[in-house]
This record gives structure tokens, sequence and C-alpha cells, in this order.
């Protein structure tokens, strides 16, 4: 049995335990999108159309194979997130799909997109009323992972298929396809903005978090005085808080420890979500830039709307960026990442991968093996078995 950091050998014959501790591990993580799980997914999964006409780059298979080989040896892990579950739920190979996911991930998952923000919000919100607000960030991937990242992995993968209702998947698409339109609509303005710089931009976007913020929080305290009044009935959400919500009164409770007396708390809330220091939270500078980006490119003539999906990939990026040791994305955002500032400015020490750059990534993950000292593969033998590293191509068959 293996757990953690230790592995337990059984005698047959008395059933007497032996445990044997394992070296501490330090695995690279690494952020997949959804466009490349489906890709790898589709090129070993026989039920699908795709691998049926035999169309996929077997880009897809080489990649999988070394991903598989190196979450095997215990050098990499790749935490899957809500991201890759909705956009799965989306597709008719949703199981499939999680198969792959979880197959990657060996039980590790990065926790909500919204605690995330709210982690670093609240982190900020202190630093700023103890007068620190230009103190960076402790971006500790452990506090926003769950699961063990570095513990060496079990053999086996206990999973559960949750049964979601056709109204939860519905929803989903409807709240996607409401925020393409969204964005879509604002990329039309951007056409017209021609003598808007990539700064206006940015601090418009930036600036807008804050306004926002309160605004909804604001409609949210009104719905609650028209219920206690009997005005309107309460529907689920309203015994459900937003995470904007939920942003508000982890900044009004971090303020109340901090000494902020009770009549002061609602200045001090709107004087914080007013400062210019939010922009250098991660999530908010992240999204901020590559929001600019895009209407830079529709002010410069780009006539093409933005995909579906870019809203959602600018999501991932900017929550889950400054936590991964690399990220393989889609090759528009990865185009974004590379112009002016935006190389300059996100800098999280993170390498950034696309079909741009493909072969890149089969390198760096490659120098990965490479880099790593000859014991550690002659522990992986002894431990798991000479074929343990072999990649897993019968997933699906």
């Amino acid at each position: 049995m293996i757990n953690d950091n230790q592995y337990i050998r059984r005698c047959k014959e008395c059933w007497y335990d032996a445990t044997y501790l394992l070296p501490e591990l330090n695995k690279k993580i690494i952020y997949i999108d959804q466009f490349a799980i489906s890709n790898m997914m589709k090129v070993l999964n026989p039920q699908t159309k795709a691998y049926k006409k035999g169309t996929l780059d077997m880009f897809w298979l080489r990649l999988f194979e070394r991903v598989d080989s190196l979450c095997k040896l215990q050098l990499i892990i790749c935490p899957d997130s809500g991201f890759h579950t909705n956009e799965s739920l989306l597709s008719p190979y949703f199981r499939p799909l999680k198969q792959m996911y979880e197959l990657l991930s060996n039980g590790t998952s990065f926790d909500d997109h919204e605690t995330i923000k709210r982690c670093q919000l609240a982190t900020h919100a202190e630093n700023w009323i103890s007068g620190k607000a230009d103190k960076p960030l402790n971006l500790d991937v452990h506090s926003v992972v769950y699961g063990k990242i570095n513990e060496w992995q079990d053999r086996f993968i206990v999973s559960v298929n949750m049964q979601y209702g056709t109204d939860w998947i519905e929803d989903l698409r409807r709240d996607r396809e409401k925020l393409h339109k969204g964005l879509s609509r604002v990329f039309e303005r951007w056409q017209s903005e021609k003598d808007k710089s990539f700064n206006d931009w940015f601090e418009k976007e930036s600036g807008d978090f804050g306004s926002l913020t309160m605004k909804i929080y604001m409609c949210y305290v009104k719905r609650l005085d028209e219920i206690r009044t009997g005005t309107i009935k309460p529907t689920i959400n309203d015994m459900l808080p937003s995470s904007t919500v939920l942003m508000v009164r982890d900044i009004q409770d971090i303020f109340e420890k901090a000494g902020v007396p009770d009549s002061d708390i609602w200045q001090k809330t709107f004087e914080y979500l007013s400062s210019p220091s939010l922009k250098e939270i991660p999530f908010i500078k992240i999204s901020s830039m590559l929001y600019a980006a895009l209407a830079r490119k529709a002010a410069s003539g780009r006539k093409k709307l933005p995909s579906t999906g870019m809203a959602n990939d600018i999501e991932i990026i900017s929550v889950l960026l400054p936590y991964c040791d690399a990220m393989f994305i889609d090759k528009e955002c990865h185009g974004y990442l590379k112009e002016r500032p935006l190389c300059n400015a996100i800098d999280f020490g993170t390498n950034i991968f696309s079909l741009t750059n493909k072969e890149d990534f089969l390198k760096y993950l490659n120098d990965i093996e490479n880099n790593t000292p000859k014991d550690h593969f002659d522990q992986i033998e002894k431990i798991y078995g000479k074929t343990w590293r072999e990649p897993y191509l019968t997933l699906y068959k």
C-alpha cells in the first residue's frame, strides 16, 4: 500500500507489515486546458467520431503519453478544476472527459475559482487596512488545491459519478451564451474606441471591479429589504448569497477584526473598493490586462467577434496562472500574454504553452524527466514495478 510519503509491504505467509518512508516530492504543477483534455480523450477513445475518422493530430497522443508517464513518475501533477467539470458537462462525452482529467489530476483539484478570488481579495484587504497595500500576496498553491500535491500516488483512483440534472446543464449553457453575448457587445464598443490606449482600457477594466462589486451588493441588500416587507417572495437564490456578496462580507469582517468601528465599516468598505491598489491583485490585474489586449485588437481593426469560450478562458488564466509552473492554453490568449506590456507585467514564473509552441511544451516535459536524478527512477521501479510508467493507452478499451 502506498500513501502520502510512505509505503507498506506485507508478508504473504505471516502477514507481517513493514513500513518504509519515501523521500519528499516536488512535483511541477501543470494546468491543461479543456480543449487539450478533449483532444487527448478523442485520440484514445474508439467511441468518438474523431477517432473513427482518424483525423486527429497525433500530437495529442504524444502529449498524453508524456503527461501520463510523468504523472506516474511522480514528477508532475495536473490538478483539475470546476472549469473542466462545467465544460465537460456541455459535451456528449462527459464521463470519458472526466476519466481523462481525473487520471492526470490524481485526486487533486483547484478550489472553486470564486473561492480563490475571495482568498486573494481577503489577503489584500488585510494588508490594505494595516497600511501595507503594496505588500505582495503569498500565492501558495497548497492553499487553493484540494488534495495533496506532493504525495506519492496510490495505484488506484476512486471516482464517483454524480448525476447532473438537465436543468443544471441547461443553466450552464445559458450562462455561457449570456456571457458571450455581453462580451460581444463590449467588443463592438471597443471597435469604435480608436482614440484610447492600452492603459485606458486597463484602468477602466480594473477600476470597474470595485464599483461593480458594490453595485451588486447594494442590489442584494435592497432585495432582502423587499423580502422582509413582503413586497416580493424569496427564491432559492436568496438563500445562497453570490460570491460577490460573500466578498463584501469578508472585507467587512476583516475590517471589524482590525478594529474599525461599526459606524465606519461602510465608509472603509467603499474606500477600499475604490482603492487604486486593487488593480495589483493578481486575478484583477491579469483579467484586466487580457481584456485590454482584446480591446486593443478590436480598436485596431479586428472584425471577428470573440469566441464563445473567450470569457471563460480569461477567467481560467487570471485565477490559476499564478499557482502553476506551466499552463497549456488556447492560442489566442497565449498570443496576448506574449504582447507588451503583458509579457513584462504578468510575471509569476509560469511557463505558457499552446499549439503555437506545442513542440516546446513536449521539450519542457522531457526536460523535467531528463533533469531528475537516476535514484528517483530506481525508487519508482522498486515501489510500482517496471511497467508502471507506461502510458495508459487502453483507458477507454
